[in-house]
């Protein structure tokens, strides 16, 4: 049985540097694949590719900007990492549809010269999820459970400019004890259908055919320094208002006063729609992810408290009176 992270990433490597060796202590795989190049069409099948982007983002039209760093980070962890195969192959894609593109940037193991077998443990990643190290354990035994055609999902964290913010909806098992976003962790290979059922839900993000892991995966979706952030928005097809409302709301994260910010525009404007909405939150994040740009020194337990405790209608006033600014 052979364990193998497999992703597909581009323009990740600030992260990547950071998400190798966090992988080696939580899961410890055999073989650590990345698959770097464009989506023709972005993550979500919408991106304008055009010259502008080519130009700002890529090298070539399809290696991101940051291509040549990622080969020396690759090149490095070869060298310290000698117990796991770390591999790199430039990745090019044919299809405007994401779903198919994640699925072969997952799926073509030929490339690194690898024969996929029943009963190999396959971790469909992405270049900026983490998972903690003091996990280790609780993978290990739940991967152990698993039979051909099985997989796990986790409960996903999207956290947003820095560690105390998050997608309120993903945090929903946390303050509303509900189901909140779930995601692929892992699959025991069996058969080719079933492996690709899973890995084609990548923008439905339904996975019903996988098993509950109570383990978060943490997902740093706007840990994006400077020009990644900018590529970030030109991946992303928004109207200028919806950027200008999203940019003017996270601006608020490192004031660090709110509970909750609405950071959506789009109506209706009901405080109970917790897509609209980030959400402060504390949690204990993975140590290799400290040393990223965008973590910030914690905070005293004074002021972390101060933030929890705060009344929910106080920062709904406070969301409402921000927005109605910002129409007017």
């Amino acid at each position: 049985m052979k364990k193998i992270v497999i992703a597909p990433i581009f323009n990740d490597t600030h992260l990547v540097k950071l998400q190798i060796p966090n992988i080696i202590k939580s899961i410890n795989p055999d073989y650590i694949l990345y698959n770097e190049g464009m989506f023709p069409s972005g993550p979500e099948s919408t991106t304008n590719v055009d010259n502008d982007f080519v130009n700002k983002y890529t090298l070539d039209g399809k290696r991101g900007f940051d291509y040549e760093e990622l080969q020396d980070v690759i090149s490095d962890a070869q060298k310290k990492y000698k117990d796991t195969k770390i591999m790199l192959n430039p990745m090019e894609y044919t299809s405007t549809d994401a779903p198919t593109n994640y699925y072969h940037g997952c799926n073509n193991f030929s490339d690194f010269g690898i024969e996929i077998e029943e009963g190999d443990l396959i971790f469909p990643y992405e270049g900026d999820v983490f998972h903690h190290e003091d996990d280790a354990d609780t993978i290990k035994e739940a991967c152990n459970k698993l039979e051909p055609n099985q997989g796990l999902k986790t409960i996903w964290v999207d956290f947003i400019v820095n560690q105390y913010y998050a997608e309120e909806k993903t945090l929903k098992p946390f303050f509303k004890a509900e189901t909140g976003r779930q995601r692929r962790f892992v699959i025991k290979y069996g058969t080719e259908d079933y492996y690709r059922n899973v890995l084609m839900n990548f923008m439905t993000q339904k996975y019903d055919m996988l098993e509950d892991l109570e383990m978060i995966t943490y997902h740093y979706a706007w840990f994006r320094p400077g020009k990644y952030a900018e590529m970030r928005l030109a991946q992303l097809n928004r109207d200028p208002q919806y950027w200008n409302f999203f940019l003017s709301s996270i601006a608020r994260v490192p004031q660090f006063k709110y509970k909750r910010i609405r950071v959506r525009p789009n109506p209706p404007l009901d405080p109970k729609l917790t897509h609209a909405w980030i959400r402060f939150c504390d949690f204990d994040h993975p140590e290799d992810i400290k040393s990223h740009p965008n973590y910030v020194e914690p905070l005293s337990d004074y002021l972390v408290d101060k933030i929890i405790t705060q009344e929910e209608t106080l920062w709904l006033k406070t969301s409402y009176s921000f927005l109605n600014i910002y129409q007017t």
